[in-house]
C-alpha cells in the first residue's frame, strides 16, 4: 500500500515510517527538513520502500503538488512544532497556528481533492488540559487545552472531524500519551524533551540524576508502542469511532520510573529536589484510557516500562549515544 506521512523526520512519525516499512508498505515520508544520514538509514533498513519528500504544510500549493506526486492510498497527517516553553511561544505563536491548524486543512484539501482512502490526524493527550485529580482520561472527556501548542492541536482535532463529516471522509483522530524511545531529539519543532530522553542519557555516562519539582506522573509509552496503535487505526478495515488513545493505559511517577531504570543501570544515582522549581510548566493529569483501541482494533502494547526502557537503552548503547 502507497502510504504518505507528513512530519516524517520526526521522533514520534519517524518511529511509524519504520513501522510501516517493516509491514512491507511503500511510505512517503515528507517533512520541512531532509532526514540526516543515521535516520535515513534507521527508516530504509526495512522491507517495504521509504522515499523522502520535503513539504511545508504552511503552504497549500506545496501540499498539494505532494500529495499529486505521491498518490497515497491511505495517509497520517503528523506535521507539527509540539510543545514549547513560553519564551519560544511568544516568538512563534503564529507560527505554530499556522504549522498546527493551517497544514492540517491544507493536508486535507490536498487529500480530499486526490479521492483518498483512509486518513489519520495526529492529535495529542494536551488537549485534556491539567487534570490535577489524575482519573483516567477517555476519548469524550472535556477538554480544556492551555498554552498554545495544546489549543492548536484541540482545533486541528475538532476541524479535521468536522471536515471529514462535512465532505464524507474516512478519518480519524489519534491523541497520543508521553512517548520515548529511538531518534527523540530537538529538529526545530520538539524544543522540550522528555524526562526518559535525560535519564537514559545520564544512566550511561554514570551521571548523576536530579529530579527537581514535586513527583508528576506520566502516561509514559515506548515510541514503538504509539507507531503499532497509529498503524492498528490506520489500517484497520473499519473504524467504530472517529478518535483514539495511544498510551500504556497508567501512569508512572519519575521515582517508579527511575527504579526501573535503575534495575536496568546498576549504580544508578538519584537525587529527588521536590522543593526545586522545575524551570518549565508541566501539565498533570492522569492516563489515557485506551480501553477503545483494545475492543475496536485489538491492539496491545509491546512493551511495559521496563522492558520499554530496556529497549531504549539497548539502542541508544547500539547507537553510541
Amino acid at each position: 500500500m502507497r502510504i504518505l506521512v507528513t512530519g516524517a523526520t520526526g521522533f514520534v512519525m519517524s518511529a511509524l515510517v519504520r513501522e510501516l516499512a517493516g509491514r512491507g508498505h511503500a511510505v512517503a515520508a515528507a517533512d520541512l527538513k531532509p532526514p540526516d544520514e543515521a535516520l535515513r538509514r534507521y527508516l530504509t533498513d526495512q522491507p517495504g520502500a521509504v522515499s523522502f519528500h520535503q513539504v511545508d504544510v504552511r503552504a497549500a500549493d506545496a501540499v498539494a503538488a505532494l500529495v499529486r506526486e505521491t498518490r497515497p492510498e491511505r495517509t497520517v497527517h503528523g506535521a507539527a512544532i509540539t510543545a514549547i516553553p513560553a519564551e519560544a511561544e511568544r516568538a512563534r505563536f503564529t507560527e505554530t497556528v499556522a504549522v498546527n491548524a493551517m497544514g492540517t486543512l491544507h493536508a486535507l484539501d490536498a487529500l480530499r481533492a486526490a479521492g483518498p482512502g483512509r486518513i489519520v490526524v495526529i492529535s495529542s493527550g494536551a488537549v485534556y488540559g491539567p487534570r490535577p485529580d489524575l482519573a483516567p482520561i477517555t476519548e469524550d472527556d472535556p477538554k480544556a487545552p492551555e498554552g498554545v501548542y495544546a489549543p492548536t492541536k484541540w482545533m486541528a482535532d475538532t476541524l479535521a472531524r468536522r471536515y471529514a463529516a462535512v465532505h464524507g471522509l474516512d478519518l480519524a483522530v489519534v491523541r497520543l500519551a508521553s512517548p520515548f524511545g529511538p531518534f527523540e531529539r530537538d529538529t526545530g519543532s520538539r524544543p522540550l524533551l522528555s524526562p526518559a530522553w535525560h535519564w537514559t542519557r545520564a544512566a550511561l555516562r554514570a551521571e548523576p540524576i536530579v529530579v527537581p519539582g514535586p513527583p508528576v506522573p506520566r502516561d509514559m509509552i515506548h515510541v514503538d508502542d504509539i507507531a503499532g496503535g497509529i498503524a492498528a487505526v490506520l489500517l484497520a478495515d473499519r473504524l467504530p469511532h472517529d478518535a483514539y488513545h495511544v498510551g500504556w493505559g497508567r501512569t508512572a511517577t519519575p521515582r517508579e520510573a527511575l527504579d526501573a531504570l535503575g534495575a536496568l543501570v546498576p549504580g544508578l544515582r538519584v537525587e529527588y529536589r521536590p522543593a526545586e522549581p522545575l524551570g518549565w510548566p508541566v501539565t498533570v493529569r492522569g492516563p489515557l484510557v485506551v480501553d477503545r483501541l483494545r475492543t475496536d482494533l485489538g491492539w496491545r502494547p509491546r512493551h511495559d516500562l521496563a522492558s520499554g526502557l530496556a529497549a531504549y537503552l539497548d539502542w541508544l548503547r547500539r547507537a553510541g549515544a
